[in-house]
């Protein structure tokens, strides 16, 4: 009972950890496979024509490009999360806006909240005494 239980949990923490994260993990990991591809027909190469002039160029371009996907998929990565986060700001700050923003019930005072400047008594009083005069 309790080791399903723990695979359970790692399954399911994995996938929650691999969900924003699986487009980019695929990208990767199929620019790695094409490198180490290339790189590998490029040894064949090599190896059967005999001129091996060009081989520690090969392994220069070969880490490079790695080395080079992997920073820029964690700048990625970096960015989105960011990105995600400001989203969420976002997300709760309409939240709380539509949440202040839904009308209430009639409650007989709207006529006054639509008005946009209100009177008080000295100001009837003054308003009726210049159109008596």
């Amino acid at each position: 009972m309790l080791n399903q239980l723990l695979k359970f949990t790692l399954i399911s923490s994995l996938l929650l950890w691999l969900k924003p994260r699986w487009r980019g993990l695929l990208a990767l990991s199929a620019l790695v496979i094409a490198v180490h591809t290339f790189h590998g027909e490029y040894l064949d190469y090599a190896e059967r024509s005999g001129d091996q002039s060009f081989l520690v160029w090969s392994y220069a371009i070969k880490w490079i490009t790695l080395t080079a996907a992997v920073l820029v998929y964690m700048a990625y990565m970096m960015t989105s999360q960011h990105k995600r986060a400001q989203s969420v700001d976002e997300r709760r700050i309409k939240k709380t806006r539509k949440a202040s923003t839904i009308p209430v019930a009639d409650d007989g005072f709207d006529f006054l909240r639509k008005k946009q400047q209100l009177q008080s008594r000295a100001d009837k009083i003054l308003a009726d005494n210049e159109y008596d005069q």
